[in-house]
């Protein structure tokens, strides 16, 4: 017993400062402005990560990494403006998190819509949302 409390110290430590993705997925995220100009204006969040407001030229690829939860409740949300046309959706929630083979989900801002590929083939998109 004596023993047991400075190793459930130490294993506590050990469990907190680990900083890569040892217990839980790690997820990358794409969101590719496949615009012509005016800049594409976007927001991403989750509810401990703020990520900022971007504006991004044609082609640029905005991307992340993160480990998901422990208890499954990630959820990371983006919301785009372009020209008079805006739109908010989740880019990630471990309810959907199948549709990102491999551990990454790739988006792209285009002139219809905003399309949906999985890191299984990301050349493969299909429309996912219209714009507002």
């Amino acid at each position: 017993m004596k023993n047991l409390i400075p190793f459930l110290v130490l294993f506590a430590n050990v469990v907190l400062t680990v900083s890569d993705c040892t217990f839980t997925d790690e997820i990358e995220i794409h969101v590719i402005n496949r615009l012509p100009f005016p800049q594409l204006r976007f927001h991403c969040a989750s509810g401990d990560d703020d990520l900022g407001y971007h504006n991004v030229n044609p082609n640029y690829d905005f991307h992340w990494k993160f480990c998901t939860d422990f208890v499954p409740t990630t959820l990371f949300f983006c919301h785009l403006w372009w020209n008079n046309k805006d739109v908010s959706f989740d880019v990630f929630s471990t309810k959907t998190y199948y549709r990102c083979l491999e551990g990454k989900c790739y988006w792209e801002a285009r002139t219809d819509g905003i399309y949906f590929a999985d890191g299984e083939d990301p050349t493969q998109f299909r429309k996912a949302y219209n714009w507002n």
